[in-house]
């Protein structure tokens, strides 16, 4: 594109992805010719990006320097040296707009390590980086326990079944994340397509972890979150199980488990989650609020009703409770009685006036003959902000 030209954020991206795949593409198709000249491929690469995108920002920038140091770990055989690997960071240290980002080129060159089964050298690279993204830690636990495995595998004489050393350290390894409790999602870096050995390292230690700590509630959660964000439907399923079966009483795993049974269209099992949370916490406004929703959604009237009362002698705040009244009404496409009840909002409850000029537009389309398709967009629009404002209000952790 020519100097001078901009482009918005979203066809940036877009075209800077483009240009990612043609090098991801061409690295795959001739690894030898990169192997023999790498500062000549960065040379190329550094090119590229400059005249195609003149105004990209550092960080992002940055990141393509990464994506495309990790692909040629991937796609060259001799990125199984630790020689090569560090002649890779060298040479994307240069082309890099910070030179502060080696971290994860270090991070990347420890998976490439693990990925090929050299599990020392791997842990070096990893080094203090679990304490910054808990999938870092659970691929420094794997290596300590691989090579615990391999040393048993070469051991001869009787089979010993106590801990190695080494699997003592993965188990400290461990131990010392839930103590700290990272994120396993923090390092935006590290978002990238999961290797069989990446999957294969973090699945792992969350079994050993359940087996090693059973008494330990974080291994569940991030593994829920992993699960959760890798849209991996099934290890979700499963570790929620386990988790509402050994924490009966735990409401962050009920709550997880709620939301679950809502994408899975499960109104019986919601119904069922919600009935456990009143049981266990009957001073709570958070269960007779999923009960609300659950009417809301099902457009019951007798169900809504009932919670509705439940949630008025707990405590719940009475506007909150009129904007449920509203969207019963709206969801039950009740246009006379939802213009009524819009109306006693706006003179009783002056402080929502903010929030009800959206309501407000969004009724319009809703009850708009026109197009069905905005209809469903904008009622789907309206329960979503609702949800989000109702949640804030009762202070609900999503």
């Amino acid at each position: 594109m020519p100097r001078g030209e901009r482009l918005t954020d979203a066809i940036r991206y877009e075209k800077v992805d483009a240009l990612k795949n043609d090098l991801f593409m061409y690295i795959d198709s001739n690894p030898e010719k990169i192997t023999s000249n790498i500062p000549v491929f960065f040379g190329h690469v550094m090119s590229a990006l400059d005249n195609a995108f003149p105004d990209i920002d550092n960080n992002s920038y940055d990141s393509f320097i990464d994506a495309i140091s990790f692909r040629i770990m991937r796609a060259c055989p001799e990125a199984k040296n630790v020689q090569f690997v560090e002649k890779i960071i060298s040479n994307a240290l240069r082309c890099k707009k910070k030179k502060s980002g080696k971290s994860t080129l270090r991070i990347l060159s420890g998976i490439k390590m693990m990925d090929v089964g050299k599990y020392r050298e791997a842990l070096d690279y990893f080094s203090e980086y679990w304490k910054y993204d808990a999938r870092i830690g659970m691929y420094s636990a794997y290596c300590y326990y691989a090579l615990s495995e391999n040393d048993k595998r070469n051991m001869l004489g009787e089979k010993d079944d106590r801990p190695t050393r080494l699997e003592l350290q993965a188990r400290e390894t461990l131990l010392n994340m839930a103590g700290v409790g990272p994120s396993v999602n923090r390092l935006k870096q590290l978002d990238i397509k999961d290797t069989e050995s990446m999957d294969r390292a973090f699945w792992l230690m969350i079994k050993k972890s359940l087996e090693w700590f059973p008494a330990e509630r974080w291994f569940l959660k991030i593994g829920i979150e992993k699960a959760k964000n890798d849209g991996n439907d099934l290890k979700r399923s499963q570790l929620l199980a386990y988790a509402v079966e050994r924490f009966y009483n735990d409401q962050d795993f009920l709550r997880e488990n709620f939301y679950l049974k809502l994408e899975k269209r499960d109104g019986a099992g919601a119904a069922g989650i919600v009935k456990q949370m009143i049981q266990q916490n009957p001073k709570s406004l958070e269960p007779y609020y999923y009960g609300i929703k659950l009417s809301l959604l099902s457009n019951s009237k007798n169900s809504y009703n009932e919670f509705r009362e439940n949630a008025l002698e707990k405590g719940m705040p009475n506007y909150l409770i009129q904007l449920f009244d509203l969207a019963i009404f709206v969801m039950r496409d009740e246009q006379r009685e939802a213009k009524l009840q819009f109306k006693q909002l706006k003179k009783r409850f002056k402080s929502l006036n903010f929030y009800l000029i959206t309501i407000d537009y969004l009724m319009g389309d809703i009850f708009s003959e026109d197009n069905d398709e905005r209809r469903k967009l904008s009622k789907n629009a309206f329960f979503e902000s609702l949800d989000k404002y109702a949640m804030q209000v009762i202070k609900i952790q999503e």
